[in-house]
């Protein structure tokens, strides 16, 4: 696997700005961010992949161009196999930080000794950047972009195909869309369950892993949404919104819920106080600002493996 930095030293943003003006595409530069920077060479930040950039001007679609993740076996074995890995990057996925300790002068076969030195792999690799360090002598790491973010969507996409499922992952979303709401329910509750089952998720990390395995199988969804995951709007923070690219369609919030056994009767009541955070912080405001109307939310229960959900 070849690094992005044994490549090429990158574009810088002032580099990437010419570039988009001499195509007359300069509009596009917040989601070229998004997606192609994120990378930091010495003490310049800024840093946006060239290849991508230069596919991206060539094509005129936001696309993982770079990431190859036919090439990847090792990683997805590791990170399939590792409870610990797995958790880890639920929380990436999400946008979230972790904190890993780093051997960055290593060989595939001490990763295969070793599961945690996958990190000194990815950030080797360019699929994660370092944002700080801990006291402790801990890394603080985090996926530098959305390119990146599609490669570990693609690996869950990948667990999700060995789970052998009956219900595919199509049918599910054309219900979601289609707001075939009872089909979707029975999908969603059949294919968690199997899921839950296959990767022994705990109890705490309940949450983290149907966030990030949702998010999974909605990546299907870019080329009709723009997918948004723990992003500001209106008076907090939705787990998941999906903005339809063609405003005249539906748009979707999601948000996820934990069952509470000390403050809660019953996985109802979860669902109940998912349907109340989603209205109290006006998560839709976004949304609506950008001319959307057709807004509908999905509220996601869990306990264990029984799962509840509600679209209104």
């Amino acid at each position: 696997m070849e690094s992005f930095f044994e490549s090429s030293f990158g574009f810088t943003e002032e580099e990437v700005k010419k570039i988009l003006s001499d195509f007359e595409i300069e509009e596009e530069i917040e989601d070229v961010k998004r997606w192609y920077d994120g990378y930091k060479i010495g003490d310049r930040e800024d840093i946006y992949n060239p290849w991508s950039i230069l596919k991206f001007v060539k094509h005129k679609k936001l696309d993982a161009y770079w990431v190859n993740t036919s090439q990847n076996s090792i990683i997805k074995k590791i990170l399939k196999n590792s409870k610990k890995v797995k958790e880890e990057l639920q929380k990436l996925i999400q946008g979230e930080e972790i904190e890993v300790y780093l051997k960055l002068d290593l060989v595939y076969k001490e990763i295969e000794k070793e599961e945690e030195n996958i990190w000194g792999l990815f950030v080797n690799a360019g699929y994660l950047k370092v944002v700080g360090m801990t006291k402790d002598r801990k890394y603080i790491l985090k996926i530098p972009n959305y390119e990146i973010r599609e490669l570990f969507f693609e690996i869950i996409n990948s667990w999700f195909s060995e789970t052998k499922s009956l219900v595919s992952v199509n049918s599910l979303l054309n219900d979601l869309l289609e707001l075939k709401v009872e089909e979707y329910r029975k999908k969603f509750k059949k294919i968690t369950k199997e899921m839950f089952s296959y990767f022994d998720v705990g109890r705490n990390t309940a949450e983290n892993f149907y966030h990030a395995f949702v998010l999974g199988i909605l990546v299907n969804l870019k080329d009709e949404y723009y997918i948004r995951s723990n992003r500001e709007s209106g008076d907090g923070r939705y787990d998941i919104m999906l903005e339809p690219i063609d405003k005249s369609k539906n748009a979707y919030i999601m948000e996820f819920k934990v069952y509470e056994e000390d403050e809660e009767k019953d996985i109802t009541e979860t669902l109940q106080n998912a349907r109340k955070q989603v209205e109290k912080m006006k998560y839709d405001v976004e949304l609506k600002s950008r001319g959307i109307n057709n807004i509908y939310k999905v509220v996601y229960a869990f306990n264990s493996k029984n799962v509840e959900l509600e679209i209104y």
